[in-house]
């Protein structure tokens, strides 16, 4: 007899859900109470690093040699390759009279 693997997602709504509280008895109240609700914020949801907040992605598909390239010259330059790509970017820039902003 071979059960069934409980689903990923499952776990973590299980492992995320609160402890059940035990029933104790209240009076009832005569007028409901207001719900406070949660202070709005200004970011994204989920993990964003602080240096990339305000910033947008932009992404590129490269063929495996230009990829291999353009890691190489991060390594050799002591550089990532986002420091790389932004410089770039500013060349192209420049190239086309606009200011370098990346």
């Amino acid at each position: 007899m071979s059960s069934k693997r409980p689903s990923l997602a499952e776990s973590m709504r299980q492992a995320a859900a609160p402890d059940p509280l035990p029933v104790v008895a209240q009076p009832p109240a005569s007028a409901p109470r207001p719900v406070a609700k949660p202070e709005p914020t200004n970011r994204p949801a989920g993990f964003y690093a602080a240096t990339r907040a305000g910033k947008k992605k932009v992404t590129a598909a490269l063929n495996p040699a230009a990829h291999k390239q353009l890691k190489g010259l991060a390594v050799e330059r002591d550089a990532t390759t986002e420091a790389l790509l932004s410089e770039a970017i500013n060349d192209l820039f420049t190239k086309y009279g606009k200011p370098s902003i990346a």
